[in-house]
């Protein structure tokens, strides 16, 4: 096998001195391919002593660049929450506005326990994981004459919960830090008023 490799290294240095030019390299001594072999056969022992220590910082690291990434999201996550609500809101108004059996006065529900096709239909729009024991309120202004502009409104509220907040009480921090009140309110013309 010796030869074999004696023999191909000679005849690539013939082809480099033939197409790359005329340079010094003696031909009589073949460069001699030599292959340490590992002594550990596993690839993951191969870490210098250092290791230990990279593993730390990449921990550590890590730690803070998901914190870094997860802020951002979780302030994502709030403004679509509120735009959850004033969607919920609108469709609530809506169903609202065509609904010809309404009456005078305010009337609400806190979630799930929402009963009656405005708050259903409300209250489907909104999620309970991101905004748990929302309160969706609907009113209907008084009649005050012939103006035909009595105005139905549904407004939908709750508590969002950042999830970094949380994360602060599992470190150890103290306080109400978690109370970001979330408030959407559609108002629309009710269409079942008579002689309009």
């Amino acid at each position: 096998m010796n030869s074999a490799l004696r023999n191909s290294d000679t005849r690539s240095l013939k082809f480099m001195k033939t197409f790359l030019g005329n340079f010094n390299v003696s031909l009589s001594r073949p460069i001699s391919f030599r292959f340490r072999a590992s002594r550990n056969r596993n690839p993951l022992t191969n870490f210098t002593h250092a290791s230990g220590q990279a593993v730390v910082e990449f921990t550590l690291t890590f730690l803070l660049l998901l914190i870094v990434a997860w802020i951002p999201a979780d302030f994502g996550l709030a403004f679509y929450t509120g735009q959850l609500a004033q969607n919920a809101a609108r469709e609530g108004a809506r169903i609202a506005a065509a609904d010809s059996t309404l009456v005078s006065g305010s009337t609400s529900c806190t979630m799930p326990s929402c009963t009656g096709n405005i708050f259903k239909e409300t209250a489907a729009r909104i999620s309970a994981a991101l905004l748990p024991s929302a309160t969706i309120t609907l009113s209907l202004d008084p009649n005050t004459g012939a103006n035909c502009n009595r105005m139905v409104t549904v407004t939908v509220s709750g508590t969002y919960n950042f999830f970094f907040y949380q994360f602060l009480h599992w470190v150890g921090i103290k306080g109400n830090l978690n109370n970001t009140p979330i408030t959407r309110q559609t108002r629309m013309r009710w269409e079942g008023q008579s002689g309009c």
